[in-house]
């Protein structure tokens, strides 16, 4: 009996000392892990929890249990033990293959692009074999009874939640065909937005007003929807804008086409059209079509043409007619009112001989937009200009194809073609910072004033030398 006694305690006592010293000591080294998870913000941080917080003292309590306490195996308690404890290991298991997969998805890479139904249709997968396995090996049950009962408990779950279940089919039916994924803009039940989640009952779409529209999965299956980023990201856009009669409608296309072509985030390729459609009740009706490379863009993209075209058609004389009923006399047609000049040459007297009607032909007011091309690098600006309000940045192209800023130009300070750079093109193009209000003088009236001003002339001079140096040195220092 004694030697029983010491042998029965000798087999409990190296499992209780394990226990004892091995289960502080992991706990000890699992704080530090989280610690160090924490700091570098790893994706292991949530399961290293679980592992600490769930697996480690469901395994302690089975080692207590099977090896310290020798409960027969055969025994409820000991199996709801060991039934937790491979549960738990389950659970931990799934998730540090999610957190070390999915966690950090990457744009346009392939964890970015599965969607969060097929992950967790695989979860539930994995944990029914497991739970087939466990209800096995630790219970000592037959599989095939334990399908047979689930398979009648099914029809009985089926005939309650038909219209989940129809969800749910229908999720597996989009899963497959892959009509849209993450990251798609659709157009579905009455709205538009972005895609950002696909589940195992509906289809999570993030508008253009941050709004989150839940569509269920039957509700696209059955019903009709636009994939806007199908069969490429380009999107294509097109809008009306009615010109007047007396607007020549070659020119008008002219000039809207430019404002196209010279538009930021305005593709070439498909190439932006301008189509006359219609002759309405008070304008000539033109169909502006344009193309963009995202989705994204297409808001700013439209807001930039719809803005720059205001100042354009200004600019080129061209009329915008609203419908209100007004009387011409003979010869007489509507247009844009010419901007007074007298207002503003209280600021620069030096230039108010360019006005007397013995010195040539009157100077006119034009405005450009913010982020427009005043003059472009290798062209001409007809005329003389003269800065009234805003600012422009002066920029210089470079050998290796990109464009330098050499300086700013603001109130009071002007440029022009020939007449003050002494070339027949201008190597500087001059973007609009923000609004700009500009006078424009006629080559002959400002070459009369400059005659008649040897003050001015050599400041203007002094003003164009300056650019030169700096594109110059821009240039040179770029070259190093």
């Amino acid at each position: 009996e004694m030697k029983y006694f010491l042998e029965h305690q000798l087999s409990n006592f190296w499992p209780a000392v394990s226990l004892a010293v091995g289960f502080p000591l992991v706990m000890l080294v699992l704080n530090e892990v989280i610690s160090r998870c924490e700091r570098s913000k790893s994706p292991l941080i949530s399961s290293t929890r679980v592992l600490r917080n769930l697996v480690v003292p469901c395994f302690a309590l089975f080692v207590f249990i099977r090896f310290v306490v020798e409960l027969p195996h055969q025994s409820t308690l000991a199996r709801v033990v060991e039934t937790g404890f491979y549960l738990s290991f389950l659970y931990a298991l799934l998730g540090i293959v999610n957190d070390v997969t999915f966690r950090r998805r990457e744009d346009d890479s392939w964890r970015q692009r599965v969607p969060k139904l097929f992950t967790d249709l695989l979860r539930v997968v994995v944990v029914a074999i497991g739970a087939m396995v466990i209800y096995s090996s630790v219970w000592g049950r037959e599989i095939k009874g334990a399908l047979t009962a689930l398979g009648v408990g099914s029809v009985v779950i089926g005939l309650a939640l038909q219209e989940p279940l129809g969800n749910l089919v229908s999720g597996l039916m989009l899963l497959f065909e892959r009509p849209l994924k993450v990251g798609d803009w659709v157009t579905a039940d009455g709205v538009m937005g972005k895609v950002i989640e696909i589940n195992w009952r509906s289809v999570h779409i993030q508008t253009g007003t941050r709004e989150l529209r839940i569509v269920p999965n039957v509700t696209l299956y059955k019903g009709a929807f636009s994939n806007l980023s199908r069969p490429d990201d380009i999107r294509t856009e097109s809008f009306m804008i009615g010109f007047s009669y007396d607007d020549p409608p070659n020119r008008v296309k002219d000039v809207l086409m430019s404002v196209l072509t010279s538009t930021e985030g305005v593709l070439h390729d498909p190439a932006p059209s301008v189509r006359t459609v219609d002759y309405a009740a008070y304008s000539i009706t033109y169909r502006i079509g344009f193309s963009v490379a995202r989705q994204e863009e297409l808001a700013a993209t439209r807001d930039r043409i719809m803005t720059r075209l205001w100042y354009v058609a200004r600019r080129a004389g061209l009329t915008i007619p609203f419908p209100i009923q007004m009387e011409y006399g003979p010869g007489e047609s509507p247009g844009a009112a010419p901007r007074p000049t007298a207002e503003w040459l209280h600021q620069y007297p030096q230039f108010k001989a360019a006005v007397r009607e013995e010195v040539g032909k009157q100077p006119v007011v034009v405005d450009f937009a913010a982020g427009e091309a005043i003059q472009r690098s290798g062209s001409r600006f007809h005329g003389f200009a003269l800065i009234l309000k805003g600012r422009a940045r002066l920029l210089v192209p470079t050998t290796d194809g990109e464009t330098l800023q050499v300086g700013e130009i603001g109130p009071g300070e002007c440029f022009g073609d020939q007449v003050t750079t002494g070339s027949a093109t201008d190597e500087m193009g001059i973007v609009a910072t923000e609004d700009v209000s500009v006078m424009v003088f006629e080559n002959s009236t400002i070459h009369e004033l400059l005659n008649r001003s040897p003050g001015l002339a050599a400041e203007i001079g002094d003003a164009i030398e300056s650019r030169r140096q700096a594109s110059q040195s821009v240039r040179r220092r770029r070259a190093v």
